[in-house]
């Protein structure tokens, strides 16, 4: 029987496509709407899954929409889920032989005006982290960076506060790649040397500082004397390293080809000269060596002994991390006066890259956020009254109603010819054309004020100087999907949420969304309202006379709905703001 593995390269793929449809020059258009002012069926204390039906997603959707907004490319983010760093926590390392997709092996720090992400590769054997990590201990162009709880830390992005207030929520944080970061990261490099076991009896290790006479012995650029307390036994540190801890050299690591020991001379001859030659101010540790085989090259680390713990190895430091490694081994070596009980190492590498390479991959960005404000009225083209409790992604659907006014006419447009416009990409059908008037349905695309237009039939071509949709003056960035029925009287009130019909409610029927001094405004109508036949309220008997009407600003079940999220009632007010956030998990 075959079995499958969906990996995260194809579901940040996924998001990617669809950031990118929203994001490039020739874009989808996609919206995010809200819907249902009516109260759930068994109420609103009770918020009932959406399905995956026909009938929501292609019916009820439409029906119950209110209106929408239109997604711009500052809307959507990739996203991964949130682990804040708090103290006395284990965080789990990085581990390229692990699936880490439901780990917290990243932090996340607020900085009061950024917050920072890290990963963890290192944590100090599965102690808890007590140090917070800090951005300002490190940067971009850190290879790894250590706490003195013990962890090792990389440093991958940094998020401004108000990028992180518009995106991110309780579970999921944006990523933004630091292009320092990705810059400075190498593909293969060994970061980690992980110690299994430690091991005992690596006796040769010694540290003390230069004196003037043990510099550059006879004036051999590679041989160096050791301080008195050295061991007295030549060859003891043959093939160890020496590496220059502080002062002037800091740093540099060399391996010690031989050691010799004459009277009180005692001194170790290096496989290279310094790059900085050492002074008086340099201080030295001699420490068994770390020998690397694997696919890559210039890995060069050492390793640190426990001398109160049986001269056993506790911590393996890189020097060199190399690069182009794809698999590798570490062993111990120096002359360490007879090891029965060898360490074991386990060498980590890192991502495809390197880490900080790739961190919508690296930490898991299987999410795509969008991030829609609605402010208040949006330049009166969205009602601020009622409720709503439906959340959706709408992508490219169909204007119904859009009127031109036109300038420099040259011939004449017929109906139900396509009509396009150069430059924008956008298309309608034609339901009208006099003079400077051309009224279009099943709009697609951006039309644009100041552009030719022309019919595909007809070939007659005209500037636009001016469009309105459903009669509002306003551009493709949102849409009104309230049937607009322009009255002349009332009798009595409407309740909001009431159904409303003409003579036989059980075939044609509405719900009351609400009404101004020039509309009465309907959702989920059902048959064909009359323009001419008064409105009833089936709850409140008020009536109105309606003169004609204006349909929903999109063609009823054009484009494709993408997303539907259930909620508890979000009400509307001309002087708020609500912040849509919406996670879609690939």
């Amino acid at each position: 029987m075959a079995k499958q593995l969906i990996t995260d390269y194809f579901r940040l793929n996924n998001a990617k496509q669809l950031r990118e449809s929203i994001t490039e020059a020739a874009n989808n258009a996609y919206y995010v709407f809200v819907g249902r002012h009516v109260p759930y069926a068994n109420g609103d204390a009770s918020v009932p899954d959406p399905t995956n039906s026909i009938q929501e997603i292609n019916v009820d959707s439409y029906r119950n929409m209110i209106f929408g907004k239109r997604v711009s490319s500052d809307d959507v983010k990739i996203m991964i889920p949130r682990h804040d760093w708090t103290a006395n926590t284990v965080y789990p390392k990085y581990n390229s032989t692990l699936d880490l997709s439901n780990s917290a092996f990243y932090v996340v720090t607020n900085a009061v005006y950024q917050y920072h992400i890290f990963k963890v590769l290192d944590n100090n054997g599965g102690t808890a982290s007590t140090q917070r990590p800090e951005f300002a201990d490190t940067g971009a162009d850190d290879e790894y960076y250590s706490t003195s709880d013990g962890y090792v830390w990389k440093y991958m992005y940094s998020i401004t506060k108000s990028e992180f207030d518009k995106f991110a929520t309780v579970d999921f944080i944006p990523v933004i790649p630091n292009a320092n970061v990705t810059a400075n990261a190498v593909s293969g490099a060994i970061d980690i040397i992980t110690v299994a076991s430690g091991g005992s009896n690596y006796n040769s290790s010694f540290a003390n500082t230069f004196e003037a006479t043990n510099l550059r012995i006879g004036g051999d650029t590679t041989k160096y004397g050791l301080a008195t307390g050295a061991s007295a036994n030549s060859n003891f540190y043959n093939d160890s390293s020496i590496y220059i801890s502080g002062g002037t050299g800091l740093g540099q690591m060399r391996k010690i080809v031989t050691y010799s020991v004459i009277g009180t001379d005692k001194v170790v001859t290096i496989d290279s000269a310094f790059t900085i030659a050492p002074d008086t101010t340099s201080s030295y540790q001699i420490t068994p060596s770390i020998n690397f085989t694997g696919d890559g090259s210039s890995a060069k680390a050492r390793a640190l002994v426990n001398t109160s713990s049986s001269n056993s190895i506790f911590r393996v430091e890189i020097i060199d991390r190399g690069q182009n490694y794809s698999f590798a081994t570490a062993t111990v070596v120096g002359n360490t006066g007879g090891v029965s009980n060898t360490a074991n190492l386990s060498v980590v590498i890192g991502p495809k890259g390197g880490h900080g390479s790739d961190p919508e991959y690296e930490l898991g960005g299987r999410y795509l956020g969008f991030s829609v404000s609605f402010a208040n009225n949006e330049a009166n083209t969205i009602p601020t009254i009622n409720d709503y409790r439906t959340i959706g992604v709408l992508k490219d659907p169909l204007f119904a109603n859009v009127e031109f006014t036109l300038t420099s006419v040259a011939g004449a447009y017929v109906d139900e010819e396509i009509v396009t416009q150069a430059n924008t990409n956008a298309s309608g059908v034609v339901t009208f054309f006099s003079g400077s008037t051309l009224r279009l349905s099943n709009v697609a695309g951006t039309f644009a004020a100041g552009r030719i237009v022309t019919g595909a039939t007809s070939t007659a071509t005209a500037n636009v100087a001016s469009f309105v949709i459903n009669n509002i003056t306003k551009n493709f960035d949102t849409f009104d999907q309230r049937a607009k029925y322009p009255y002349s009287t009332i009798t009595g009130t409407f309740q909001a949420d009431e159904t409303v019909y003409q003579s036989d409610i059980s075939t044609t029927n509405a719900v009351f969304h609400s009404v101004d001094s020039n509309y009465i405004f309907l959702t989920d109508e059902r048959g064909t309202l009359n323009a001419t036949l008064d409105l009833i309220g089936n709850t409140s008997s008020a009536t109105a006379n309606v003169t004609s009407k204006l349909p929903p600003d999109l063609v009823i079940g054009s484009g494709e709905v993408l997303y539907i999220e259930n909620t508890d009632p979000i009400s509307r007010s001309n002087n708020q703001t609500e912040v849509i956030k919406i996670i879609m998990k690939f």
